[in-house]
């Protein structure tokens, strides 16, 4: 399909002043002409943006008034964006947005992508100009943001710029909710946005977008009334120039009209018409008749005879323009209703000087819709209605949206046509390609109606659960149901409809539900691509599943799924995203770090100069939780650089597709976590903050709150702000454990309870939480400290003095803490767990473990839990009367927590630092580097004694042996430091 087919120029847009008939002069109509001429100067003068709204009832001038502005506001060097709402459209998402924005037909491809940039990929699906469709809806905001974007387009190169849209109480609902958008942000722009509306006509979805215009524009005295009898006299006079006009006559027709413009007009044409004498002896024969016209000039029993007297061509194309609504060329209404083109324009002439028609060239538009609606309802019989209807369906579709041509089969009774199906199918998913999924939900329940034949059931059934899906995944779940049990669906259909089905459940709270369904699936389908779509999907649900109590049976079937794969000759998708979930299996249950890092690598593609392709967050049909456990993998992996490029690379991604706030939201949260591992806290807390304040704004119920939220109260916790850590936690719920959903969060909540209470010295409460979750994880066959050191907080929590205190098991709790955590071998967590278990015991491991917790964290970039790791092996040197050695070591945790922007870490090292200097009598460093300061430059104190990161040896302490097969090849470069029992 080439682009000019698939994208037209929209019609009925742009209309300017109507041709080819007397326009009605504006009277009393002073005040608000002066208030729109004050605003286009503002405009033309100052530079910036002004929003004016036009309100009155059908009839009262509105159009003209608009007209008049816009011959204003041109004459002063404007240029002018305009359209108009139009009754039959109201579904057509961003139908408005097309027939403002329609000089962007006229281009070719090349010219269509110079003016969209990079908002081309999402745009064109959106405007026509590309056949591309998603499965994903992208993020309504993110497109209004690209449609700001091409009016800043407009406005480089044509301000100033006058953007008008009349009858906007028949808007679709997105136009209008961008149109309001863009004029509430009080931007330095030269615009003036002109709109105009009948309130009492407008849908409710339209109300948040109209008020927000309104209280923009509230200085603007916009309400227009009926006209003063005087202005109707000048009307009446000048309309009857040629004639002699008694002022009893023209307070009749005021009477007659209530002073309504259109009204008015139709009765001077009646009266030409009937030849009526304008004087007032004429109106003891004439005067009620008028009075009956004006009040029934549109209805039935009035308008039918007005019509009838119309030539046979004159009438079908009027029928035919009220049938095509904003699609109404004359070219496109002779073909609907099978008349020659210069039969056509014949017709058109006749209805022009019939006052039905406008005189515009080549468009075909009424001269007022309540012309348009008298035709449209009484003068096409009802079954003729639907015939036209159906005809101008399939019309449209050759050279139009789907949703163009499905917007008049709503007005079709079903037939059991299998086209009308796939077209309504296909406007639903254009409505998910716009990023308002629901707006198709309209066009599948007609489909339903029709009813679609037996091989498209489940295909309907299926795209009315991912409309739903979009904004209440409870509700996609009834129709996905109905299309996998109820319908009969080919293979790859069936598929699809499990994997949505699947989603929905596992978005709707019941990841058990979804695990169940992927679980029988896999056991019915034969071997080959969909079995290995569906063990994806199984894997990466289960994944998430809090409570899978089959998770070591599904971690040792993925794991001889994946070594069956051969990673170097995989090259698909559902290959890599088993790799990524295989590595982040390994995560969960702690295998060896090697061959973790090793599976979550190849997942992203084979090594080509250094780098590896990755792996997209938005591929259609895989979603982004993928990514996201990578991602996550990366992180608990210790490697910092990979997870932010694959971050990075991920959120562009997001981005640049439109992609849902939730979606990013995320994003910022797991860029949070990134930081804080790396111990960047007031980056953390920032991306934090950002991602929890997107979910709060999506809804009470968004998961990605619970990830941004757990980060953000770890933050604070190292920032020593407690009080807001508890504020936080209260807010979002982390003191009501048992409210979270059933699925699995990071950092876990529990973990972030327990880190905050212990933080608060109130450890006793979080003992018998410890407890339970320790047990869970490892019931579940998930025991590691890496992503839930439930053992290193509750050996601290028993440790605490108190009735709870018991040293003994917290010492117990911490070494088994620390062999899970090296069985792992990933830094951070060996390191924390080491520490903490040096903290504890006061044997003479203790000095080891601190050293070992040091050595292992230096270099890896987790700067925070390097920082405590100095402070606690400083600690343990000052203790055992090293006093010198400590203070070295409370310098360097100074500095790395200064640099971390742990305050209160920083502030204890410093301390620390002075008291031990008033106790061996240490001069004050100024500018010379303090370690040569304390141990002298030229012969350092631990020449043959130290790591080759500078960190001492404990002394005078007997070494243990270590079971050095335990150590696998290190990931981060280099080899680890050598243990003190190494050194010379």
């Amino acid at each position: 399909m080439t682009a000019r087919r698939m994208a037209p120029r929209p019609q009925g847009d742009g209309q300017r002043t109507a041709q080819g008939r007397e326009s009605t002069p504006l009277f009393d109509r002073d005040r608000v002409q002066g208030d729109l001429l004050e605003r286009i100067t503002s405009v033309h003068d100052l530079r910036r943006t002004e929003v004016a709204v036009v309100t009155g009832d059908a009839g009262l001038g509105k159009s003209a008034l608009l007209d008049w502005a816009v011959t204003t506001a041109e004459a002063m060097g404007f240029t002018t964006l305009q359209a108009t709402g139009y009754e039959l459209d109201q579904l057509r998402v961003y139908g408005l947005v097309k027939r403002l924005f329609q000089d962007l037909y006229d281009l070719d491809d090349d010219g269509r992508m110079l003016r969209l940039g990079k908002w081309y990929g999402l745009l064109a699906p959106i405007m026509g100009m590309s056949d591309k469709e998603r499965k994903e809806a992208p993020d309504p905001n993110h497109v209004m943001d690209a449609l700001d974007a091409v009016m800043d387009g407009y406005l480089a190169a044509r301000r100033p710029m006058l953007l008008v849209v009349d009858d906007a109480q028949w808007s679709d609902p997105p136009s209008l909710r961008w149109l309001a958008n863009l004029a509430t942000q009080h931007r330095p722009v030269p615009v003036l946005i002109l709109v105009a509306y009948r309130p009492k006509e407008c849908d409710e979805s339209l109300d948040p977008a109209l008020r927000a215009l309104d209280r923009v524009a509230s200085r603007s005295p916009s309400n227009l009334v009926a006209l003063s009898p005087e202005s109707t006299d000048h009307v009446v006079r000048r309309h009857l120039s040629d004639r002699h006009v008694d002022p009893e006559f023209t307070r009749h027709c005021h009477e007659a009209s209530s002073g309504r413009p259109q009204l008015l007009r139709e009765l001077l044409r009646y009266v030409v018409e009937k030849d009526i004498p304008p004087t007032a002896e004429a109106l003891i024969e004439h005067g009620d008749r008028m009075k009956e016209h004006a009040l029934t000039a549109y209805a039935d029993t009035t308008f039918q005879p007005r019509f009838a007297k119309l030539g046979t061509h004159a009438r079908k194309l009027s029928r035919a323009v009220a049938i095509l609504n904003s699609h109404a060329s004359i070219d496109l209404a002779a073909q609907l209703v099978d008349i020659g083109l210069d039969e056509a324009m014949v017709a058109r002439t006749e209805l022009i000087e019939a006052d039905v028609l406008k005189g515009t060239v080549h468009q075909a538009d009424f001269t007022h819709p309540l012309v348009r609606g008298a035709v449209y309802h009484h003068c096409i019989r009802p079954h003729e209605r639907s015939d036209l209807h159906d005809k101008a369906a399939r019309l449209l579709e050759k050279n139009f949206s789907a949703q163009t041509a499905a917007s008049h089969l709503l007005n079709v009774p079903g037939r059991g046509d299998e086209w009308a199906v796939k077209v309504l199918c296909k406007a639903a998913r254009e409505c998910l390609t716009s990023g308002v999924a629901d707006a198709g939900i309209p066009y599948l329940d007609r489909a339903r109606e029709e009813p679609p034949p037996t091989e498209l059931q489940a295909q309907v059934y299926y795209d009315l659960g991912r409309a739903h899906f979009v904004n209440n995944p409870i509700a996609s779940v009834a129709p996905l149901r109905i299309a996998l049990y109820d319908c009969e669906a080919e293979p790859d259909m069936r598929t699809n409809i499990i994997l949505e089905l699947a989603r929905s459940h596992s978005f709707s709270g019941h990841i058990d539900r979804a695990v169940e369904l992927l679980d029988k699936e896999v056991e019915r389908t034969p071997p080959g691509p969909l079995k290995l779509q569906l063990y994806a999907n199984l894997f990466r649900w289960a994944a998430f599943w809090e409570n899978d109590h089959t998770f070591s049976k599904r971690s040792h079937n993925i794991q001889r799924l994946t070594a069956r794969l051969r990673p170097k000759n995989s090259r698909d998708r559902t290959a890599f995203s088993l790799f990524a979930l295989m590595a982040w299996y390994s995560v969960l249950c702690g295998r060896r770090l090697e061959t973790t890092t090793q599976f979550a690598r190849d997942a992203l593609g084979a090594e080509v100069n250094g780098r590896r392709p990755g792996l997209s967050w938005v591929e259609e049909g895989w979603g982004f939780e993928i990514p996201m456990v990578l991602t996550l993998t990366f992180v608990y992996c210790d490697l910092f650089d990979e997870a932010d490029d694959l971050l990075t690379r991920g959120v562009a991604e997001l981005k640049e597709n439109g992609r849902k706030s939730a979606h990013l939201s995320y994003g910022h949260a797991f860029k949070a976590m990134l930081e804080h591992r790396r111990g960047n806290l007031a980056l953390a807390r920032e991306q934090a903050r950002t991602g929890m304040e997107m979910a709060m704004e999506l809804g009470e119920g968004t998961p990605s709150k619970w990830y941004a939220s757990g980060v953000l109260i770890q933050t604070l916790i190292a920032q020593g702000e407690f009080d807001e850590a508890e504020r936080v936690a209260k807010d979002i719920g982390f003191d009501r454990l048992d409210d979270f959903p059933n699925a699995r969060i990071f950092p876990v909540p529990g973990i972030v309870f327990a880190e905050l209470r212990i933080a608060q010295g109130r450890h006793d409460e979080v003992i018998p939480l410890l407890r339970t979750l320790g047990r869970k994880v490892q019931h579940l066959g998930m025991d590691n400290p890496a992503w839930c050191p439930w053992g290193v907080l509750l050996a601290q929590a028993l440790n605490a003095p108190g009735p709870h205190q018991d040293r003994e098991e917290a010492k117990d709790v911490a070494r088994a803490a620390v062999s899970r955590a090296d069985s792992f071998y990933a830094p951070v967590a060996s390191g924390h767990a080491k520490r903490v278990a040096g903290e504890i015991d006061d044997s003479p491991q203790a000095q080891q473990w601190l050293w070992d917790a040091a050595v292992a964290l230096e270099g890896v970039g987790a700067k925070f839990e390097y920082a405590k790791a100095l402070f606690a092996y400083g600690d343990r040197l000052r203790k055992d009367g090293h006093k010198q050695d400590a203070i070295g070591e409370f310098i360097r945790a100074r500095d790395v927590a200064k640099e971390c922007g742990a305050d209160p870490l920083r502030d204890r090292a410093a301390d620390m630092v002075e008291a031990l200097r008033e106790v061996t009598a240490m001069p004050a460093l100024d500018d010379c580097d303090p370690l040569d300061e304390i141990y002298g430059s030229s012969a350092p104190l631990y020449t043959d004694e130290c790591s080759p990161y500078g960190i001492p040896c404990p002394r005078d302490e007997p070494q243990h042996e270590q079971e050095t097969e335990t150590f696998e090849t290190w990931p981060f470069g280099g080899d680890p430091s050598p243990r003190p029992d190494q050194l010379n």
